[in-house]
């Protein structure tokens, strides 16, 4: 019997082990053993659930146009769980110049695809306005380079593009600079829309008559009408537990610290930190890209050298709860973004029990305020009393919220967000090229092709496919439809 070992429990090591549970179902003869370092699966989907709260310790949503976790919650049973966003307020704004703006309806990420709402909107100064309009005359670019999104905004539609809606929304959505950030990479249909049809505005509008109303995932009633951001009813580490249980063939194991790895003739060896020896015919890596580097090294340097190219930043995400009953603000809408030339210590804040439904008991009120990122780093690696007072008095000043929280709690990471820069895709094309020599060696997680959920659950699914393939293991599955 072949066996497959996973290293590294997040959402990328836990989609493949569920690909190889598929095989097994189908009477394929492989084994598989996930190894995950820490005390608990799923990586950065941890879902708190407390006095009738859904506090998430990392991300709180996923977006519903790539389908892989749509097409994984399907699997499980569990798509009825699916919700949409709340349709009552589904307003969010960006705070500029001491006021709450409003994003207006038809700005899709910084494209402008509905006419009135933009001529109207204070975000943009008429100025502005007319440079964002000047996308409909200029010339595409002719070099396929990669280049920043930054000289990508600034060159289709401004500055004020760029430092008013998508710097902020890149550091909420990323914890990114858009100085430093990849177009390949982050946003590559924004290339392929300049390619094809010169134009943005044109390009956005000409995909937005194609695009469905609703989404086409199967039978799924509960996100109706089409939702961009989707979640879980009982938090996102739904997905986790679901997964977990429904892999009776994958060992799970727990606080197993990989030491070493290595290559000995057909086979890969492995060595746990207790001094354990284990031993595979493949094995998967969903490991940060740091962390894959010090493993490989010794037989790899240059692999190894080039994941240690790939950066991380520090965040902290900070859930604060309120009674409904004295808190004064009206939260009409799902929270704002702060762009970096405000010069605020928070980069956005999430108005959750507002968002989402489920979120917080019905007579009380949820918060998630945002610090640090590529452009505010520091600020998200002080100690925890500190964040708390900053965020505080942040919402005291942006939000006028004086209240008394019923608790505040600040959820670290540091250096654990990806950061994709310029020339990234370049840099994973040599990557794989090189592992061409190490058969049975695979690279999953968010460090490679997309920092999303459903990249991540995508990539799992597909190097799973591949190992099984190279282990030449068969079963008759249905491919998944996970582009």
């Amino acid at each position: 019997m072949k066996k497959v070992i996973i290293i590294g429990g997040g959402i990328a090591g836990l989609a493949a082990a569920y690909r190889i549970q598929e095989a097994i179902n189908q009477n394929a003869q492989v084994s598989c053993t996930v190894l995950e370092g820490s005390d608990r699966l799923g990586g950065k989907i941890h879902t708190i659930r407390r006095d009738g709260f859904i506090l998430e310790r990392g991300p709180d949503s996923f977006i519903s146009q790539k389908p892989a976790v749509v097409e994984l919650c399907k699997k499980l049973g569990i798509d009825s769980h699916l919700m949409g966003t709340k349709t009552d307020h589904p307003k969010t704004f960006v705070y500029l110049n001491n006021k709450m703006i409003t994003i207006p309806d038809g700005l899709s990420l910084m494209v402008p695809t509905k006419f009135m709402p933009f001529i109207t909107t204070r975000l943009f100064s008429w100025p502005g306005k007319i440079r964002m309009g000047m996308d409909l005359f200029l010339p595409r670019r002719r070099c396929n380079s990669d280049e920043s999104l930054a000289s990508f905004v600034r060159r289709r539609l401004g500055n004020e593009a760029l430092e008013r809606m998508a710097q902020p929304l890149m550091s909420g959505i990323y914890a990114s600079d858009p100085e430093t950030m990849s177009l390949g990479a982050s946003f590559p249909m924004f290339q392929q829309v300049e390619k094809k049809y010169r134009s943005l505005v044109l390009g956005m509008l000409a995909q937005k008559r194609k695009r469905p109303t609703t989404p086409n995932p199967g039978k799924i009633s509960s996100y109706k009408p089409f939702s961009f951001f989707l979640t879980m009813k009982n938090g996102l580490s739904e997905i986790v537990e679901t997964l977990v249980e429904q892999c009776p063939n994958i060992l799970f194991r727990t606080k197993a610290q990989v030491d070493i790895l290595r290559k000995t003739g057909n086979s890969w060896r492995i060595w746990l930190q207790t001094g354990e020896e284990l031993e595979a015919d493949a094995v998967i890596l969903s490991t940060p890209a740091n962390l894959t580097a010090r493993l490989i090294e010794d037989w790899a340097p240059s692999i190894a050298a080039r994941l240690d190219q790939i950066p991380y930043v520090s965040t902290a995400a900070v859930a604060l709860g309120f009674d409904r009953k004295t808190f004064a603000h009206p939260l009409r809408g799902f929270g704002f973004v702060v762009p970096h030339i405000e010069k605020r210590k928070i980069t956005a804040c999430t108005w959750v029990s507002s968002k989402f439904s489920g979120r917080a008991p019905d007579d009380r009120v949820l918060l998630r305020a945002f610090v640090g990122g590529a452009v505010n780093e520091h600020l998200a690696e002080q100690d925890v009393e500190t964040i708390k007072s900053q965020v505080r008095q942040e919402l005291r000043e942006i939000m006028g919220v004086t209240e008394e929280p019923l608790f505040c709690e600040v959820f670290q990471y540091k250096k654990g967000n990806v950061q994709y820069q310029v020339h990234h895709p370049q840099l994973i094309s040599e990557i794989e090229k090189e592992l061409i020599d190490f058969k049975g060696l695979y690279l999953a997680g968010s460090a490679y092709k997309g920092i999303g959920i459903p990249d991540c659950v995508k990539n799992g699914t597909e190097n799973a496919a591949a190992a099984l393939e190279f282990l030449g293991v068969k079963a008759e599955i249905g491919q998944s439809s996970t582009h």
